[in-house]
C-alpha cells in the first residue's frame, strides 16, 4: 500500500473545463472529453428482451440480432466521436442478458485470501482500499475485423466489422492494491492466480453460469500494468452494459478476458477452471476445424489462448462507398486516415500506405495524444490507440487498383501480408486494403471506395458476394486532403519479386 499512497487520487471527476485529471506520478496531465451521447429512450427492437430497461444508442451496428446485445458503431460514426469515445456508441459485447445490478446492494467477494472479505461500492471507491486512478486505456474485441475472416472461411463466431475498438479513461482500483488490501502482496504456490467471474446463472453454459478467467499473480501484482477494478468510464458511473457497477479492466489485453459486473475474486493455486475460459478467446492452428479442436483437445492447449491484443490498423478514410470526383476543383489531393493500436504497453511508432500492392511504402502522420500522458504517469506503456493520417496526389487515383495500410510498433512488428484463418476468427490483422474502382459520373471521370466488408448483415465489400458493386443509395463524397499538397517523401526502395 505504501506505493500507492504516493500517488494522488484521480476519481475521475470532470473538470469545469471539460477534462478529467488523469493519474500521474510524474507531472499532471488531463484529457479531454467528448460530449456525450445517451439515449433518451429504450430502443423499440429491446422491448421485448431482457434489456428492455437499458436505453442504446439507436445508430449501433447490431451484429446477433436484436437479443444479445452484441454491437459496434458505425466506422464514421467511431471517428467522428474522436480520440475518446463516448460510452453510448462503444464497442458492446454480450454472451447473454444484462444483469440488473445495483451500486448500493453490490458486493465484490474476496477468497482464497490472508484476509477475505465482501467489499461495497462504496469501500472501493473511498480510496482506503487503494487509491483511486484514472487511466485512458482502449478496448479492443479480439474478433475486430472478423468478418474478413468469415468470408474466406466460416468461424464460429459472428460478423464484426472494424469498428470492435473504443477509447475510454476509466476509473477505478488498481488490483494490486486490492490485492495488499486482503493480504496478498507476492507471489506463492498457494497464490498463482487470480480468478474472476461475473454473476451465477448469467449464461446458459459452465458448471455456474458465470463468465470467469484468471491471470497470473505475476500480472496482478505488477503496477506498471495498471490492472484496474473499474467503476467509472469517462468520468460517469459505468453504464449497464458496460459492466455497471464493476469490472476489470486489463489494459493491452483483450475484451474477453475482462470480466463485467464482477462479484466474485479469489486466489488460486490453478487457473481458472471457467466454460469461457477455455471455450473462448483462443487462437488454433489455420488447420483445427471444430470437430479437430473437440476430437484433439486443442481447447485445453494452454499455449493457444490469448491475452494480448497484437498489432492492427483499419482505415476511416476513404470511406466505403465514397466517391472522389477530379473535375472538383478542391479535389487536388484525396485524405486517407485510420486507426492503428497493439498491445502489451507497446506504442505504434508508424502508420504507412501503399499505391502499389505493398511494394513500397509511404510514412503518414501519426497523432499520439497518450505520449504526454505517459510522460506525466513516469512509463513507457502506452495502453491507448493511435491515428494517423496522410493526403494522395488525385492524379495517381487512377492507376491505382487499392490503398492499403499497415502499422509499426515499438518492437518493430507489423502486420502480415495477408489472412491466417482460425476457427475463432480472432486477432485478424492483415493489412486493411480498400479498392479503387474507377467510375464515370454526370460530372466526369471519378473513382469510388470500397472497404473489405461492412459489419454484421450490413452489405458491401470486396471480399463479399457483392464485390465491386457501388451502391448509389448509399455513396458518399470522398473528403479531399485538408491542405491539398500531397507530402513530398520519395520512397527510398521497391521491393522486387
Amino acid at each position: 500500500m505504501a506505493t500507492s499512497l504516493c500517488e494522488s487520487m484521480r476519481d475521475g471527476t470532470i473538470l469545469p473545463d471539460g477534462t478529467i485529471s488523469v493519474s500521474g506520478l510524474v507531472d499532471e496531465a488531463c484529457v479531454a472529453m467528448p460530449p456525450r451521447q445517451d439515449a433518451e429512450d429504450v430502443d423499440a427492437r429491446d422491448a421485448d428482451t431482457p434489456d428492455k430497461w437499458i436505453k442504446r444508442h439507436k445508430d449501433m451496428v447490431r451484429l446477433t440480432g436484436r437479443h444479445p446485445f452484441n454491437s459496434e458503431p458505425p466506422l464514421r460514426t467511431l471517428q467522428e466521436a474522436g480520440w475518446v469515445t463516448p460510452p453510448s456508441i462503444h464497442v458492446v459485447r454480450n454472451h447473454g442478458a444484462v444483469p440488473q445490478l445495483s451500486w448500493e446492494n453490490h458486493r465484490l467477494k474476496i477468497t482464497g485470501v490472508p484476509r477475505p472479505c465482501e467489499l461495497t461500492m462504496d469501500e472501493l471507491a473511498s480510496g482506503n482500499v487503494g487509491a483511486v486512478v484514472s487511466i485512458p486505456v482502449t478496448f479492443i474485441c479480439a474478433g475486430n475485423r472478423r468478418k474478413e475472416q468469415n468470408m474466406t472461411k466460416k468461424t464460429i463466431g459472428f460478423n464484426w466489422g472494424c469498428a470492435a475498438v473504443g477509447n475510454s479513461v476509466w476509473t477505478g482500483v488498481r488490483l494490486c492494491d486490492v490485492l495488499a488490501y486482503v493480504g496478498v502482496e507476492r507471489q506463492s504456490r498457494e497464490h498463482r492466480f487470480v480468478c474472476f467471474e461475473g454473476p451465477e446463472g448469467e449464461l446458459p453454459q459452465g458448471e455456474t453460469g458465470s463468465y470467469g478467467t484468471s491471470i497470473d499473480m505475476g500480472w496482478a501484482l505488477d503496477r506498471e500494468r495498471d490492472v484496474l477494478l473499474a467503476f467509472k468510464q469517462n468520468g460517469e458511473v459505468l453504464t449497464p452494459d458496460h459492466g455497471a457497477p464493476l469490472r476489470t479492466l486489463l489494459p493491452g489485453c483483450i475484451g474477453g478476458r475482462m470480466i463485467k459486473w464482477l462479484c466474485k475474486m479469489w486466489v488460486s493455486a490453478e487457473p481458472s477452471t471457467s466454460h469461457y475460459h477455455f471455450f473462448d478467446n483462443r487462437v488454433l492452428p489455420p488447420h483445427v476445424d471444430s470437430q479437430l479442436a473437440q476430437d484433439e483437445g486443442w481447447w485445453f492447449k494452454p499455449e493457444y489462448i490469448i491475452n494480448h491484443m497484437n498489432i492492427n490498423s483499419a482505415m476511416f478514410e476513404p470511406r466505403h462507398n465514397s466517391v472522389f470526383r477530379f473535375r472538383d476543383s478542391q479535389n487536388t489531393t484525396l485524405k486517407v486516415s485510420g486507426y492503428a493500436y497493439v498491445g502489451g504497453g507497446l506504442k505504434i511508432i508508424r502508420a504507412e500506405i501503399s499505391l502499389d500492392g505493398g511494394k513500397s511504402w509511404e510514412i503518414a502522420d501519426l497523432t499520439r495524444p497518450e505520449d504526454a500522458i505517459a510522460e506525466a504517469r513516469g512509463t513507457d506503456k502506452h495502453w491507448c490507440w493511435s491515428w494517423w493520417e496522410t493526403e494522395v496526389d488525385a492524379t495517381r487515383l487512377l492507376q491505382c487498383q487499392e490503398i492499403i495500410c499497415r502499422a509499426v510498433d515499438s518492437n518493430q512488428n507489423m502486420q502480415p501480408m495477408n489472412l491466417t484463418w482460425n476457427l475463432m476468427g480472432m486477432m485478424n490483422n492483415c493489412l486493411f486494403r480498400v479498392k479503387v474502382h474507377p467510375m464515370q459520373t454526370p460530372g466526369g471521370v471519378a473513382v469510388w471506395f470500397e472497404h473489405p466488408t461492412q459489419p454484421g448483415a450490413e452489405t458491401g465489400g470486396w471480399m463479399t458476394d457483392d464485390a465491386g458493386i457501388f451502391d448509389p443509395a448509399k455513396a458518399s463524397d470522398a473528403a479531399p486532403g485538408p491542405s491539398g499538397v500531397a507530402p513530398k517523401r520519395p520512397v527510398a526502395a521497391i521491393w522486387r519479386s
